[in-house]
């Protein structure tokens, strides 16, 4: 007899602890979601802003564009306009650069002077140091520069301009 009253009791309690289980499932399950939510949101917001300033960008440069378009042809009645000038003459081949001026220990400023521009330059840091590569075209060769901190520290490839 005394198991027909111990069954009830039982049967609450079990009733009780699987309740208990489930709620926190669906706590873990709920924080998981938030957890994940919130950080999907940060997302979506970075990716709306790269998205706004792509289209301000676009926007700009349409606005650009329609600057430069002519304005509305002027009407048949309008005066006769003058024939145009001679189109200007095409530019000057660039000489090539002398690169015998070239020497290690130059500063970038006398490179540029008595060189001139490289057709390519690329910089980088290098162990806290600043280091700028210069290439410079003599014909079918390559002569590159190699500053570091402003000084010219390597050439190579003047050796083949040399012996020409």
């Amino acid at each position: 007899m005394h198991y027909r009253a111990l069954f009830p009791v039982l049967t609450l309690t079990a009733s009780a602890a699987a309740l208990y289980g489930q709620a926190m499932v669906e706590y873990g399950i709920n924080a998981g979601r938030a957890g994940a939510a919130a950080g999907a949101a940060g997302a979506g917001r970075s990716s709306a802003k790269i998205f706004d300033k792509i289209g301000q960008s676009l926007a700009g440069a349409a606005r650009a564009d329609e600057k430069g378009k002519p304005g509305p042809a002027a009407p048949a009645s309008a005066a006769p306009v003058a024939p145009a000038a001679a189109a200007p003459a095409p530019a000057e081949l660039a000489t090539p650069p002398d690169l015998s001026a070239l020497a290690v220990g130059m500063e970038r400023v006398d490179l540029l002077k008595k060189v001139g521009k490289p057709s390519m330059s690329m910089s980088g840091m290098e162990s806290s140091r600043l280091v700028e590569t210069c290439w410079y075209r003599n014909g079918a060769d390559s002569v590159t520069v190699i500053l570091r901190d402003g000084k010219v520290a390597e050439i190579t490839g003047i050796e083949k301009t040399a012996v020409k």
